[in-house]
């Protein structure tokens, strides 16, 4: 199947911003799971382990307090058509589109960088909420 590079960059590169900042905060929480995962794993060897269980070890964990996230981006809007139960046109939804900014977007869509968009986003941990737990 060919295509021209436009159209491989936007099947590739364009997406909903909601979709960009929701795979950014599941690669950060699958981050975070893997770190959790290895300190577990490393903490279940030190207590099995007869050579090591006399030490007393303790397994290090770590923890990703916060990720400060900053794209530039190029930003595009497009409305997308509604249809109702009968499928005729109800309206139309804006969807925010956005492409990261790299030498390849650039240069295939002749875009002018000074054009661009800077998205800034904060990803905070927090404690977990305390559960009451009745007995």
């Amino acid at each position: 199947m060919a295509s021209n590079g436009n159209e491989n960059i936007e099947e590739v590169l364009v997406a909903p911003l909601s979709t960009i900042l929701s795979e950014m905060g599941r690669s950060i929480a699958q981050t975070q799971k893997a770190l959790d995962r290895n300190s577990i794993d490393t903490q279940i060897e030190l207590s099995t382990d007869e050579a090591l269980k006399e030490y007393n070890l303790e397994a290090t964990w770590y923890h990703i307090p916060e990720v400060d996230i900053e794209l530039k981006m190029s930003l595009t809007m497009k409305y997308e058509t509604e249809l109702d139960s009968k499928n005729r046109i109800r309206g139309y939804k804006p969807v925010l589109n956005a492409a990261p900014l790299n030498a390849s977007y650039k240069s295939l869509n002749s875009y002018a960088v000074e054009g661009s968009s800077i998205l800034k986003a904060k990803i905070v941990s927090i404690p977990p909420s305390t559960r009451n737990v009745e007995g």
